[in-house]
């Protein structure tokens, strides 16, 4: 027990060294290309998270998927969804997309009074989809193009520009819900949000040659089809396939 403990710490500290060089790295290569400069750090990062995902976080994602009801589970899952629409709709603002912030608010709305406070979803089959909007995208729309790519410890795939979001994601429930939304609320959003991805997981462990460079690109991948609000650059997807690993 000691010994992983020293070893998350170390984990922690390298990270934040690491972090807190690539902010300030000149990186060359494309805007939104993989800058992945801490590669060695990053694979000892992701492995001990894949163990401890393994080992614990996934068989309790699965134990809660077979014990859960599924309107429990849908529940729960839409619930957390809706908190994330007010995340959005504030940096549809920042973005200068009044109309995204607009159908997040809208969203927020609706599904907190006619969907019993966001646990189920009237909006989207009203036509008010989610609009995924962060703060890593607000700062790339203000100019962060090219941020380096980060694998943070049991927290997982990241750049440096969506560190912040992160943080300030994590902000809204406690400020909605105050003391209210304490570890056992974080507990089970993070439960939820690993049920829901276990398909991704398991395609992975299917289809990857290479596990982490798998995940590292379906990730890069996917921050830059939500940064271009679903049209990236054809070139995007170009250098996608060129780095995955070849048969």
């Amino acid at each position: 027990m000691k010994l992983a403990a020293k070893r998350r710490r170390r984990l922690a500290a390298a990270g934040a060294a690491l972090i807190l060089q690539g902010a300030c790295a000149s990186l060359d290569g494309p805007e939104y290309g993989v800058h992945d400069l801490s590669e060695g750090f990053n694979r000892q990062s992701y492995a001990f998270s894949d163990a401890a995902d393994r080992n614990f976080l996934i068989p309790v994602a699965k134990s809660y998927q077979k014990l859960a009801p599924d309107f429990v589970e849908t529940g729960v899952a839409n619930f957390f969804a809706n908190l994330s629409s007010l995340d959005s709709g504030a940096n549809g603002l920042l973005q200068g997309k009044p109309e995204r912030a607009g159908t997040d608010a809208l969203r927020f709305l609706i599904n907190s009074t006619v969907g019993l406070g966001g646990l189920i979803d009237v909006a989207t089959p009203a036509g008010l989809h989610h609009q995924n909007e962060d703060l890593g995208q607000t700062l790339a729309v203000w100019g962060w193009k090219k941020s380096r790519f980060v694998y943070v410890p049991l927290l997982g795939p990241s750049t440096v520009r969506d560190l912040p979001g992160l943080a300030a994601a994590s902000l809204v429930p406690r400020l909605l819900f105050g003391g209210a939304y304490d570890l056992r609320a974080v507990s089970l959003s993070v439960v939820s949000a690993r049920a829901q991805a276990l398909a991704f997981t398991e395609a992975r462990d299917v289809s990857a040659l290479d596990a982490y460079v798998f995940t590292r690109e379906a990730y890069l991948q996917r921050r830059s089809f939500l940064i271009f609000d679903g049209n990236p650059p054809v070139d995007e997807f170009d250098e996608f396939f060129d780095e995955l690993p070849e048969d």
